[in-house]
């Protein structure tokens, strides 16, 4: 069913998922350096400790969670202090009962799933953990979930684990995770424990950040030269509109997957172009029809100018728009007005333009981008509308 070929871009798409954690998380070593401050004493002292980590989607905290627990987890192991964790999604278990389930399953797989009350798997939990002898750091993510809905003492009575043991040999720290300040929604009792200063923030990756991101994935996942630099360049720049590593990863995913079936083997713009407008195109019929001859032809000069390269300078499209007016038969606007035009396209988000450094010249150069959408795609597009509403749209000249 599934043909034996041989991959030509992708050598290992375990690196490509959501799931797969680098050792080494790039521009989060300020985050993973002030967790390591918050509970080095769970290992030199046997202290439990909090943390609360808290940024948009796609920021890193789930992946930083996950890398830092099992770093600790190994530095335990190198001074015999024995460290465990568990790590449990609230979107997945919304509820306590859920939540201590999935707790108490760790370290009883079979435990029943039903027969037993919150409070029973708490106390069961209690005894599984003081049996072990082990540090135990609990990570709930997505927080927010669980103390929107008022269950705010699970949070209480596991933050009070240490209170009620014997055994000091064990103990519970808690991390929570979540996209919102939630410690306005604690109690004051929980409040005490999660202080304030051990709030772990993780703003929005840059365009640059992203970029290093992608360009440190893709050498993991793909073969060697399995994506030009620009490509991976314009990953970051689409991305980066929220900040978001998790959408920039998936678009390298779907990029590299569509790149295997062609015969270059290797992701360029339009490989992204394409796994953009498949994720979410601004690009549509109706967005392209309502606009008027002169800025279609710009747009077909931009889409034809830029074809598999991530950028192209206004000047270049410029010098293909003159020609495009020349094969339609329109008369070509000056430099002013075509640069309006461009303004006009850039507020549709069709296109983005944006200054660059010139590297042989000095200065900035206005640069154009077509993020949504195969600039061949988009040629198509205009063209069909273009052949067919021509000459009636030559009434809107301004």
């Amino acid at each position: 069913m599934f043909p034996r070929k041989a991959s030509v871009v992708i050598k290992d798409s375990l690196k490509l998922s959501f799931e797969y954690v680098p050792k080494e998380l790039i521009h989060r070593e300020a985050q993973m350096d002030q967790l390591l401050m918050l509970f080095r004493p769970v290992v030199e002292s046997g202290r439990s400790e909090t943390a609360f980590l808290s940024g948009s989607v796609g920021t890193g905290k789930t992946a930083t969670a996950k890398r830092f627990c099992a770093d600790i987890m190994r530095y335990g192991a190198e001074n015999n202090v024995p460290i465990d964790y568990i790590i449990v999604n609230c979107r997945q278990r919304p509820t306590e009962a859920g939540i201590l389930l999935h707790l108490v399953r760790h370290f009883d797989p079979g435990f029943p799933d039903r027969g037993f009350s919150p409070s029973e798997m708490l106390r069961t939990l209690n005894g599984q953990i003081s049996k072990s002898g082990k540090k135990l750091i609990i990570v709930i993510d997505e927080a927010d979930l669980l103390l929107k809905k008022g269950s705010v003492d699970l949070i209480y009575q596991l933050s009070r684990f240490n209170e009620e043991t014997i055994n000091i040999q064990s103990s519970v720290s808690l991390i929570l995770i979540s996209q919102e300040y939630i410690m306005d929604k604690l109690d004051e009792a929980s409040i005490s424990t999660f202080k304030r200063s051990n709030a772990v923030r993780f703003p929005k990756y840059t365009s640059g950040e992203l970029k290093a991101i992608v360009c440190a994935r893709a050498k993991e996942a793909l073969r060697e030269g399995g994506i030009r630099d620009d490509a991976a360049e314009l990953i970051a720049d689409i991305a980066s509109e929220w900040g978001d590593a998790r959408y920039a990863i998936e678009l390298l995913d779907m990029s590299a997957r569509k790149a295997e079936m062609l015969p270059a083997g290797v992701v360029t713009a339009e490989e992204v172009r394409a796994a953009k407008a498949e994720t979410y195109s601004v690009v549509t019929e109706s967005k392209l029809e309502v606009l008027d001859v002169n800025r279609l032809i710009t747009l077909l000069a931009v889409a034809r100018s830029i074809k598999d390269q991530s950028y192209v300078s206004t000047a270049v499209a410029e010098k293909t728009y003159w020609v495009v007016c020349e094969e339609y038969g329109i008369t070509p606007r000056k430099h002013t007005q075509f640069w309006s035009y461009l303004k006009d396209l850039d507020h549709l988000a069709l296109i983005s333009t944006q200054k660059m450094a010139d590297e042989e010249k000095g200065g900035r150069i206005s640069y154009i981008s077509v993020p949504d959408i195969p600039s061949k795609e988009l040629s198509k597009k205009i063209e069909t509308i273009l052949d067919a509403d021509l000459p009636p749209r030559l009434y809107n000249t301004s």
